[in-house]
Parts: C-alpha cells; sequence; structure tokens
C-alpha cells in the first residue's frame, strides 16, 4: 500500500506538461483576476446606457437596474466574454492539452475529483450542523443562484463551463504556476487564499455567515491545487465543472447548504 507522503508528491510525469513562462502566468492570473471586474464594468456601462435610452423616466430605469436580467447579463456575458479572452491567452498550453480533453480516463478522473469535492463540502457541512451551525448562502451564492433560476441554459454555460474554465486558467495555471516556482507551500496556501476570498463579500453586512461559508471555498481551492498537481489542468476543470453542474442541479431541487458554486 502506498504511503500518504506518495500521494502529496508533485507528479514528475506531468510537471513540464503546462508549465508558461513566468510572464504567460503573471498574465493569466491577471487577466482573470482583474479582468471580470474590468470587462463586468465595460458590459454594465453599455448596458446601463442602453437601458436608459429605454427608459427615460428615471423610477423606470432604477426598476430595471434591480431586476434580475440586469444581473444575468453583466455576469453572463462577462464570463462568456472572459473566457474567450483567456483562451486566446493560453492557447499555446490548451492547444498542446487539446486531446486530453477528449479522453475518456481525464473524463472520468475529473468526475472523480469533483465529487470528492462535494463529499467534502457535505463533510463540513455536517461538521457545522453538529454544532448546531445553520448556514444559508453567501452573498455571491446567492446572487449566482438565482440568476441560474432565472435563465438556467445561459447559466449553464457561465457558470458551470465557462466559469470552472477562466477559474482554473487563473488560480491554477497561473497563480499556482507563478508561486510554485518560488515554494510549492507558498503555492498552496496563496493560492487557496486568494480563491476563497474571491467568493467573499467584504460589502455583506452578515459578515458572519460569510465568514462561516469561507472554509467551503478554502477546501475546494485546496483541493483544487492538489488535482492541478497531481493531474493537470484538464482534469482539475473537469473536477471544477463536475462540482459547479451538481451545484446548478441543486439549486432547482433547493437542497440548503449542501453544496457550493464554486
Amino acid at each position: 500500500m502506498a504511503h500518504i507522503s506518495e500521494f502529496l508528491k508533485p507528479n514528475p510525469e506531468r510537471s513540464e506538461e503546462n508549465a508558461p513562462s513566468v510572464f504567460k502566468q503573471l498574465l493569466l492570473f491577471a487577466l482573470g483576476f482583474l479582468g471580470l471586474n474590468v470587462i463586468a464594468l465595460a458590459v454594465s456601462t453599455i448596458v446601463k446606457a442602453y437601458l436608459a435610452l429605454q427608459y427615460p423616466d428615471p423610477i423606470a430605469y432604477a426598476n430595471a437596474l434591480q431586476h434580475i436580467s440586469y444581473a444575468a447579463t453583466i455576469n453572463i456575458v462577462s464570463y462568456v466574454i472572459l473566457v474567450v479572452v483567456m483562451f486566446i491567452a493560453a492557447f499555446d498550453v490548451i492547444n498542446r492539452l487539446r486531446k486530453q480533453f477528449y479522453r475518456p480516463s481525464v473524463i472520468v478522473k475529473g468526475i472523480g475529483y469533483g465529487m470528492l469535492i462535494l463529499l467534502a463540502t457535505i463533510a463540513l457541512n455536517a461538521v457545522y450542523l453538529a454544532f448546531g451551525i445553520e448556514l444559508t448562502d453567501n452573498a455571491n451564492e446567492s446572487s449566482v443562484t438565482a440568476i441560474m433560476k432565472a435563465y438556467p441554459f445561459f447559466s449553464l454555460i457561465a457558470f458551470v463551463i465557462a466559469g470552472p474554465i477562466v477559474e482554473e486558467i487563473t488560480y491554477r495555471l497561473g497563480l499556482f504556476g507563478l508561486l510554485n516556482r518560488a515554494n510549492r507551500y507558498l503555492a498552496y496556501v496563496g493560492t487557496f487564499l486568494v480563491f476563497g476570498l474571491i467568493h467573499f463579500d467584504f460589502t455583506n453586512p452578515n459578515i458572519v455567515n460569510e465568514l462561516l461559508n469561507l472554509p467551503f471555498y478554502i477546501i475546494a481551492g485546496l483541493l483544487f491545487c492538489y488535482i492541478y498537481e497531481k493531474e493537470g489542468l484538464t482534469v482539475s476543470i473537469y473536477a471544477h465543472m463536475t462540482n459547479n453542474l451538481v451545484s446548478f442541479v441543486f439549486s432547482f431541487i433547493g437542497t440548503d447548504a449542501i453544496v457550493r458554486l464554486m
């Protein structure tokens, strides 16, 4: 039986599989980390200008901005644009890995790891319940869930397909790979902390609930780093998609505080 330390070692067979230059890793992280906000701001400006023409009355205009369609348009369009940008930026890596995306073994591994992350999420939720802590979705999850219920097809494209691709390229191929050049443990800690905090809403008045939800994202971020290091980018993307797909389905079932959209 293999010792646990064997499972924690980097996989030498894929160490050079998708190692872009320092500049490329920094670029990928910057594009993913800052790009979504920049693109969302640009899309929001265009949509607001369009709505101002459609609703000259200030009250009608304000109501249009409060409608779920406004938030959905910003989120969905921004993710679709960003995934195209990330594909272009990481084309050399994705082109080298393109055959792996079609391998049944890669897909099965991704699904398996995705289910592992879901089990970790359920286990953490069980610990909370054992201590009498009942969570509600944080601000990020609540907003995304509302959009998914209103526009399921476009949400499937944005949050189940585009989102995982963007985040794995940004935080594993980009940030983890960049920090790993300096120190492996720094790469793990830095990446899962950043990954957790991007899902944290510092403006939410219910800060306690945000803090209680944070470990779900930190644990997932840690596991995604492990999957990326051991199996590569393709498996980590499929694992991320699996997690988000289950969360997507559960959002319609109405199961509370079990799975999180990463």
